[in-house]
């Protein structure tokens, strides 16, 4: 792999200084960097790289990780619009998703990726269908989670269950993607949609190959409603009496918790996902994300699918974020556009159990990383690099976005992807799939 020297004005490390180093240099080699300080002090002569990108005004940031997500249900954007959760799913999605062919999810996939790039996300942990994930990664190699589906609370729940005696296969084809790129989660999809004993045999299997379980919890107030009705507790009450949650666990939403359900949050070190613009489109409600960061939960962020958020811009999922807490709380001083960067990338690292690889720019971490146009507009002036980021980056800032050193979104475009034909074969299925509907 090609030794790359990248120059920059600033770099936002995210390291545990959160050092802001100015008049920058980042290099990296064998998908490794090598050295990331000041211009002046680079250890090696230029002479030695075989690549050189010199953005003056350009900032360099961790690539993002968007930690919760349904890659291929951009397939159903816009068509599933205006729905609470559960006619969402059972009126509109699960209908779709019946008649989908594996051709179609890998092209939601390919188009998902190609979104993800664009809006400078370089990992991400993705609920839907692992197969076609794996065949798309193949294509366009960014870093993933890919969770394996489990729910029997459903017509063909034994089909769910041979999945365990499965595994091997799951784990070869994570392993068929180079570099080590792709980790296994299991995901039990919901309590209403898991039958106890389901839940009982994940915290078996997650604690037997050390495996992240990635799991819908306490998203609507209806499934707060169901869990006290038929088991006494809330869903956080009733998951932790079952023992299946732990700092493995990637609990996506989070949207209706009490006090205790914190602190048990807490005690179990749980990685809860905020999700908010698909949250509020579903009417779901909104975390306490304050409550959350102030007890020390390490919280992370996720777009959701595209079907229910209509978009993987985890630019935007930043600044709703913090923008809903000082609306909900009334307090202008927490969280900070610093907090949020963090949940986008440090936090998220630590949520998949990959913070000695990702999540910051420092030496001996992966070259995931995104370069923004610090002369952009929205940019300027740069009196606090970090609040432009948060509050006012857009994607069409985005010159670079490197995953593992290879750069697969420069300035618009995507070397050596074809995104015409992406593009063209994604329209083509979404649309024919959407008009039997």
């Amino acid at each position: 792999m090609e030794k790359t020297l990248i120059e920059v004005k600033y770099v936002i490390t995210c390291n545990r200084n959160f050092d802001i180093i100015k008049n920058a240099a980042i290099t990296f080699e064998n998908g490794k960097i090598t050295y990331a300080g000041s211009s002046k002090n680079i250890p090696y002569s230029k002479s030695y790289f075989d690549n050189i990108i010199v953005e003056e005004d350009g900032i360099a940031i961790p690539g993002l990780i968007n930690c919760h997500t349904h890659a291929a249900m951009n397939l159903f954007r816009g068509a599933c619009d205006d729905l609470p959760l559960k006619l969402w799913l059972e009126k509109k999605i699960w209908p779709l998703e019946s008649k989908l062919t594996s051709e179609d999810i890998v092209y939601g996939n390919l188009l998902s990726f190609l979104e993800m790039l664009s809006c400078g996300t370089t990992t991400f942990v993705d609920f839907y269908y692992f197969n076609e994930l794996i065949e798309a990664l193949k294509i366009i190699p960014l870093r993933a989670v890919a969770t394996i589906a489990f729910l029997d609370q459903v017509p063909d729940g034994e089909v769910y269950w041979r999945r365990f005696k499965e595994l091997q296969k799951y784990f070869d084809m994570a392993n068929s993607i180079k570099d080590g790129l792709v980790k296994v989660a299991l995901g039990p999809h919901a309590i209403y949609t898991c039958s106890k004993e389901l839940l009982e045999k994940i915290v078996e299997v997650s604690e037997k190959h050390n495996l992240l379980v990635h799991m819908h919890v306490s998203e609507t107030l209806e499934e707060v409603q169901f869990s006290n009705k038929k088991f006494g507790l809330t869903p956080i009450e009733y998951l932790d009496k079952i023992g299946i949650l732990n700092e493995k666990m990637i609990a996506a939403h989070c949207v209706h918790l009490k006090e205790r359900d914190i602190n048990i949050l807490q005690e179990k070190r749980v990685n809860c996902v905020h999700n908010p613009s698909s949250n509020m489109k579903l009417a779901d409600g909104v975390m306490p994300l304050s409550d959350l960061l102030k007890a020390n939960i390490n919280v992370c962020l996720g777009t959701d699918g595209a079907a229910s958020s209509n978009s993987l811009n985890l630019f935007n999922e930043m600044r709703t974020a913090i923008l809903l807490q000082r609306g909900v709380n009334l307090d202008p001083t927490f969280p900070s556009a610093k907090d949020a960067l963090l949940m986008a990338t440090v936090n998220g690292a630590k949520a998949i159990g990959l913070y000695n690889h990702i999540g910051s720019i420092e030496a001996n971490k992966k070259a995931d990383i995104v370069i923004i146009n610090g002369r952009s507009p929205r940019l300027c002036p740069e009196y606090d690099i970090v609040s432009n980021i948060v509050y006012s980056c857009t994607p069409a800032d985005i010159i670079f976005t490197i995953v593992n050193g290879r750069i697969l979104y420069e300035r618009g475009k995507f070397p050596n992807i074809d995104m015409e034909k992406i593009v063209k074969e994604f329209n083509e299925k979404a649309l024919k799939l959407l008009s039997t509907n």
